[in-house]
Formats: C-alpha cells, sequence, structure tokens
C-alpha cells in the first residue's frame, strides 16, 4: 500500500508532464494561470515546504505500517502535504519523473474532484497545463476510477485523446494495471490495486472507501490474513447442520 500510494502520487505527476504532449499551437490564452495553481505557488516558504513533504511520508509510512497488521486503517493526505511533496521531495528523490520542460506540479482538492496543475516550458512554447480527476472506488475489488476532464492549456481546452496510448504505455512500464471506460465522453481509467503483494506476506489489503474532502484525500479499509479468507470461502461451500441431519 505504501508503495501504491507513492505510485499514484508520482503518477499524477507523471499523467501531468504526458497532458502536454501534442499541445503545439497555443495563443495568448495558453499563458492563463488556474486561480488554485496561482494560490498553491505563492506558499513558496522552502521550510514550509519541507514540514508538509516530511508530514506525507510519516503518513504514507503510517498507513503502511497499519495495514500489515490484521483490522481496520485509514489515512488522510491533505493537499498541504501533498504540494509540500512534490516541491521537496519529488525533485530530489525522482528527479526523472517529470518529462523534460514540465516542472512545479501542484493540486487543490475539493469534494468534486482533484485539480491538477503544472508549467510547462520548452523554450519555444510555454503555458500552463491542468486537468481534473474525478476518483471513486468501483464495484470492483479494490479498483478505482480515475475520471480526467477539464484538460486545458492555459484557458485553451485540449483534446485528450492523443495522449491516453501515452498513459497507458507509462502504466504498462510501471506494471500498474490499467483499463479505458468512458462517462459522459470523459475517458476514465480503471486502475486496480493489488490485493496481496509481496511486502504483505499472509496478508490481504482491501481498500473500502476513497472519499474527497476541502483539501483532503481520506482512504479507509482492511486488512485480512489470507488464512481467513481461505477458512471463511470453505465454510460458505459446507452443508449447513441443519441440511445435513435431514439426509
Amino acid at each position: 500500500m505504501r508503495k501504491a500510494l507513492r505510485y499514484f502520487l508520482i503518477g499524477i505527476a507523471v499523467v501531468c508532464g504526458l497532458l502536454v504532449v501534442g499541445v503545439l499551437i497555443l495563443h495568448q490564452a495558453a499563458q492563463r494561470e488556474p486561480e488554485f495553481y496561482q494560490q498553491a505557488l505563492s506558499v513558496d516558504v522552502e521550510h514550509h515546504h519541507e514540514e508538509a513533504g516530511d508530514q506525507l511520508e510519516q503518513s504514507v509510512l503510517d498507513l503502511h505500517n497499519d495495514v500489515r497488521e490484521a483490522g481496520t486503517w485509514e489515512a488522510v493526505f491533505t493537499e498541504e502535504q501533498v504540494n509540500g511533496w512534490f516541491a521537496s521531495d519529488m525533485p530530489d528523490k525522482f528527479p526523472k519523473v517529470l518529462p523534460p520542460g514540465t516542472q512545479e506540479p501542484r493540486v487543490a482538492i475539493n469534494p468534486e474532484a482533484i485539480r491538477v496543475a503544472c508549467r510547462f516550458d520548452n523554450g519555444k512554447l510555454r503555458t500552463v497545463i491542468s486537468f481534473a480527476l474525478d476518483v471513486d472506488l468501483t464495484t470492483e475489488t479494490n479498483t478505482l476510477a480515475i475520471r480526467i476532464s477539464k484538460l486545458r492549456a492555459g484557458a485553451l481546452p485540449v483534446p485528450l485523446k492523443q495522449i491516453l496510448d501515452k498513459i497507458t504505455a507509462a502504466a504498462r512500464r510501471g506494471k500498474l494495471p490499467l483499463r479505458w471506460t468512458q462517462f459522459d465522453g470523459d475517458p476514465v481509467a480503471l486502475v486496480t490495486v493489488p490485493v496481496t503483494h509481496e511486502d504483505y506476506a499472509h496478508r490481504e489489503i482491501y481498500l473500502d472507501s476513497i472519499t474527497l474532502q476541502e483539501g483532503e484525500l481520506h482512504l479507509a479499509g482492511h486488512t485480512e490474513q489470507a488464512e481467513a479468507r481461505v477458512l471463511r470461502a470453505a465454510a460458505l461451500d459446507q452443508p449447513s447442520s441443519k441440511a445435513t441431519s435431514q439426509r
């Protein structure tokens, strides 16, 4: 789960970079910056970013430890922590994650969506790429539906179709199960978090809910011993004592 959460954060940054592909001809409207992005960048005190990034790392570590034990668990990640991690930790720990020219990713979280933006400057084109991610848990076990919408270069809408294959390729390289569907014309990525992982021997991890609140992402789930599921399945296959007595 710890690695999955890091991959999720890195994935946001990677998608932010990939979404700039194909944006070739932009005019003055491409220079406009979303208000949330301007506000996020205004928090530029280095110590503040480091502290917030450290808090995110600690929250991820706590969650990693919690899911190792059987029982329920939950975690809260704030946009302040995520932006702090993007600003202070990612450049040092993952310097090659973003494509050339892509920098300073930031997020804003509200109950409707996670808004994401980043700068892009390749010497010829300079703009701010922004988009929205609507995240829901599906009825399939541990499967998230991530709807991508409102892709903009500055104030200009940009079609998503050209870059979906690149996102798929990036997910494949990261060995992250991903498939696509659509909702109201917007692409929706279906991402499955594995129930089992080598870091959690004899444990099965289940994500029960993911919710967005103002400035916060909430996760909740539970961990089961692998043997418990096997025993429960076996019990369901056994005939009831009443049925047995009537034979």
